[in-house]
């Protein structure tokens, strides 16, 4: 067994970094494109005898009579299904990696992921496209896995700087990930669908390729480069336990607990949010995967804001204030996006009030997340005794894990009844209160020396 490669830590955190956003970023690339793509998967091939023929029957017998409709429900379960993968075998990957290192397990999910998005480039039928997210969920665990690995390079003192370094990745690469893909997606506009080729190539395959090229790439960088970050020497000798939102009743301090229970109720609104955004904005302004790379620039850049804002206020207000500040700044945000009437209910015709607010509540929501994620991060820490730190932080992420699970099907089931985005905004609002009454409630940390 050979030992570590003795490297300086920037270097390490540097490669932890480009693994990351890597792997977000190829992730990222099919989220403003599922609208479009699920309506042409149910317009192609939406007879029965297939699998979407199936799911279009379900749908039907369960009230969805418009296939917009149909591409919400379809949209939340493909997503929750991935999350649902994401959250059982993270802590696997995660345990494994603590009896045979980083490197090894980091290498294999990272092969996974790139074979995922190659079967997707010739995803003719859409039991494929469902077989590649499976793949792709259970191979998300890296994540988990950098996140080890920079906790192994780092000591208490420098633990945040570590987690920082992994949390900026996986911001990045939610950002660049749904641009890159809407502008390379294809024009469904018109009616020049490229029929599929004998060897499954389909309307989505170049955004698919550059997933797929990233993927590739990101495990050739971890082949050649990464080093093991594990001592044998300090490896457990079996499947070591790893914390989870499961664990959390089993937390000292009453302080954590309640700031991972406002966490997970954020988390569920937001994700819901989330997940049905470019539907959405599909409803109210027919926008196009490329029309919807812009706006997820729009909410990167408010979400950028938020985080410089939060870093120069927080030692005058304290970060619980500035926690509160974000639940309150989001439930603001989700009732501006609520109001906003469907066309339909308006003779096809959207207010022209209607798009400006839009943006106004997408921003404001963007730059509540970009106060409550960081500051719900730091209140953890700073709640948590020093040998306790690692084991609240991954019960804190789990949180957000099982929020990303709940949070898209529920979402979608009422887009799909009401067949109007109200109550899903409605509920994310409402969810707010909860998560401010939790916090309102806790003390200031005491500051560290």
């Amino acid at each position: 067994m050979s030992a570590p490669v003795i490297l300086p830590q920037r270097r390490i955190l540097g490669l932890i970094f480009l693994t990351v956003f890597m792997d977000i970023v190829g992730f990222s690339i099919i989220i403003p494109l599922f609208p479009h793509l699920l309506k042409h998967y149910i317009e192609s091939e939406g007879s029965v005898g297939t699998l979407i023929g199936s799911l279009n029957a379900v749908a039907e017998w369960m009230g969805g009579d418009t296939v917009f409709k149909k591409t919400v429900l379809f949209g939340g379960l493909l997503s929750t299904l991935y999350s649902l993968l994401q959250f059982i075998f993270s802590p696997i990957w995660g345990a494994m990696s603590d009896r045979l290192g980083r490197r090894r397990i980091l290498t294999l999910t990272l092969a996974g992921s790139a074979l995922s998005y190659v079967l997707w480039i010739f995803a003719a039928q859409f039991w494929v496209v469902v077989l590649t997210r499976m793949v792709c969920g259970m191979m998300a665990g890296n994540i988990a896995v950098a996140s080890a690995a920079a906790a192994d390079i780092t000591d208490e003192k420098e633990r945040t700087k570590g987690m920082a370094v992994v949390g900026i990745a996986i911001g990045l690469g939610f950002l660049c990930g749904p641009i890159i893909g809407g502008f390379t997606a294809p024009d469904t506009s018109g009616s020049a669908a490229v029929a599929a080729s004998a060897f499954g190539l389909n309307l989505f395959s170049v955004s698919a390729a550059i997933a797929a090229f990233m993927a590739c790439a990101n495990f050739i960088l971890v082949l050649a480069f990464f080093p093991e970050t594990l001592p044998a020497d300090k490896r457990a000798t079996q499947d070591a336990k790893r914390p989870s939102i499961f664990d959390l009743a089993n937390v000292r301090s009453s302080e954590v607990r309640r700031t991972s229970f406002a966490n997970l109720i954020y988390q569920i609104g937001f994700t819901g949010m989330e997940n049905t955004i470019v539907f959405l904005t599909l409803a109210l302004f027919a926008y196009s995967p490329r029309d919807n790379a812009m706006l997820f620039l729009f909410n990167g850049v408010s979400l950028v804001l938020a985080q410089g804002l939060s870093r120069r206020v927080v030692g005058r207000v304290g970060q619980r204030k500035v926690l509160l500040f974000g639940f309150i700044t989001a439930a603001i945000a989700f009732l501006m996006v609520a109001v906003i009437p469907n066309p339909v209910g308006w003779f096809g015709v959207l207010p022209a009030w209607g798009k400006p607010l839009f943006f106004v509540g997408m921003g404001l929501i963007s730059f509540a997340t970009g106060l409550i994620l960081p500051s719900v991060s730091a209140l953890v820490s700073l709640y948590s005794d020093a040998s306790e730190q690692g084991r609240n932080l991954g019960i804190l992420r789990s949180a957000g894990s099982l929020a990303r699970v709940i949070g898209p099907i529920s979402a979608a089931l009422l887009y799909f009844h009401f067949g109007s985005h109200f109550w899903v905004y409605i509920v994310a609002a409402a969810l707010m209160l909860p998560a401010f009454l939790v916090v309102r409630t806790l003390p200031d940390p005491k500051p560290r020396a």
